[in-house]
């Protein structure tokens, strides 16, 4: 399955946010679930953002796949880390909202 996340919020008083990647997953009967950042944007993102990323897409994951007691492997080939509007809060909620829609989709 492939999953393009798209989601930015940007305003002149705070909030704004920027949630970009795309990733392909293959769901598992087994319950572990596994989340690899291939490529990055920029390639020389701060691996400490990439590594906050991984986790949160690992936890919007987890939040819609555990449940039903899938698991999956996430292949995340590009994953923008924008320089200001990171948040990596907005990766989980926005993961588990575009996989919980793609899973309906297949339903």
């Amino acid at each position: 399955m492939y999953l393009n996340v798209s989601d930015i919020r940007q305003t002149a008083s705070g909030g704004s946010y920027v949630v970009i990647y795309d990733a392909d997953i293959e769901l598992s009967d087994a319950p572990l679930i596994e989340v690899e950042v291939v490529a990055t944007e920029p390639a020389d993102a701060d691996p400490q953002w990439v590594e906050a990323a991984r986790l949160a897409i690992l936890e919007g994951a987890s939040t819609v796949l555990n449940p039903i007691g899938q698991g999956a492997f996430v292949r995340v080939h590009r994953l923008v880390v924008h320089p200001t509007d990171f948040r990596p809060n907005h990766f989980a909620r926005c993961t588990a909202l575009e996989l919980g829609r793609a899973l309906a989709r297949l339903a």
